[in-house]
């Protein structure tokens, strides 16, 4: 009997992530990776020590499916502090998950179906579409406007009987944009009386600048039975690779994301999990200080390029700043990233890769400046010679 031994790929046109790629190459020509989105400090030195208190204490076996309850009590009694469309009910409504890339994954699989469209906005982060496509689902990219505002007028164009969700992402990556209250309002009034789910990737929600407002799909009662939240601890405790975050919806919703979580990954690590509910509770207004923190970083990277022959972009949450670099090179943006990191020693991404087609008019990088200030200040010593 004959066997293949190669197969049809699930992925055929998936090669690997554009984080990988740059990552590498920084690695390889020692170039300042200001590429790949973690921070380089450690997570609160409080929230450090009660992880190994939790290493020490035995608390290293499997943790409930959903989540130890102490995290998802604590979680829930802030998202409702906040103002939420439904009390949160921390038994059915949050399930804790290694990571909110593993939430995505689970949430796709769970309520997309075969043939089913799911609406993405380019850029759009890239385990989006993927995972739509594993999940058999469709995956509907449509182009932000020129000037990055929500093409209404074309979403509603693209709505259709097959819709089954739409996917937002605020504070956005990589464009560190933030959907407005107005901008819910005309969501939820394009959704009313039907059955689209409505996504939100809410994982820098504590990194919001200036005079915005983090307004999360959870508050907006027009969609409370339709919205489901992702969050991330990774991302608000500068600790991202703990890979812990959670998924917030309501019990309907929860209950059937569960059904292929118990089997994606079953539980998230244990210590963590105890660790992060101890520090919450005793440190009430712990997220502000992130706004704080990465204000800082955005400000003191955004006037050190002040003095450079990039443009830059609005940058108002996530820790990361697009510039445009067309004053410099017409080099396509993957051309420019690689001849930036290899000559010149310092990583960005190039913002096509967010695209399904991108617009080879753009001359655009997206720097992460979630670094150490030392850090930053090296990369903006190159940066301002180009």
């Amino acid at each position: 009997m004959y066997f293949r031994n190669v197969r049809a790929s699930k992925l055929p046109n998936q090669g690997l992530s554009i984080f990988t790629v740059m990552s590498a190459l920084a690695a390889k020509h020692n170039a300042i990776n200001l590429s790949q989105g973690f921070p380089e400090f450690n997570p609160p030195e409080e929230l450090v020590q009660k992880v190994n208190e939790s290493l020490l204490n035995g608390k290293n076996q499997y943790s409930p499916m959903s989540g130890q309850q102490s995290l998802r009590e604590v979680i829930a009694e802030r998202q409702n502090s906040w103002g939420r469309s439904f009390t949160v009910n921390p038994d059915t409504d949050i399930t804790i998950v290694p990571g909110a890339t593993a939430g995505l994954f689970a949430t796709f699989q769970a309520l997309v179906n075969r043939g089913e469209e799911v609406i993405l906005f380019d850029p759009s982060y890239d385990s989006y579409a993927p995972s739509i496509i594993l999940a058999g689902g469709i995956p509907v990219r449509i182009p932000l406007n020129q000037d990055f505002s929500m093409p209404w007028e074309l979403l509603k164009s693209r709505i259709n009987n097959q819709t089954r969700m739409i996917v937002v992402n605020t504070p956005h990556n990589p464009l560190g944009l933030v959907f407005s209250q107005e901008d819910w309002n005309m969501m939820a009034s394009l959704v009313q009386n039907t059955e689209i789910l409505v996504l939100s990737d809410e994982v820098y929600e504590h990194m919001v600048f200036d005079d915005k407002n983090h307004v999360s799909v959870l508050q907006i009662p027009e969609l409370a039975n339709q919205a489901i939240a992702i969050s991330s601890f990774g991302k608000t405790f500068h600790a991202t690779g703990w890979k812990l975050g959670y998924v917030t919806s309501n019990a309907s919703l929860s209950a059937e994301i569960r059904k292929v979580y118990q089997f994606l990954a079953f539980a998230a690590n244990t210590p963590m999990q105890f660790a992060a509910a101890e520090f919450l509770l005793q440190n009430p207004d712990y997220e502000k200080s992130v706004s704080q923190i990465m204000q800082a970083k955005r400000n003191y990277f955004a006037n050190g390029l002040s003095h450079s022959r990039f443009k830059l972009l609005p940058c108002e949450g996530a820790y990361f700043q697009i510039v445009d670099y067309s004053e410099i090179s017409d080099q396509l943006d993957m051309d420019f990233a690689n001849w930036l990191t290899i000559e010149h020693k310092v990583a960005g991404i190039p913002v096509s890769a967010f695209y399904e087609i991108p617009d080879r008019n753009q001359r655009l990088l997206r720097f992460c400046f979630a670094k150490n200030d030392i850090t930053l200040q090296k990369s903006l010593d190159i940066l301002c010679r180009l």
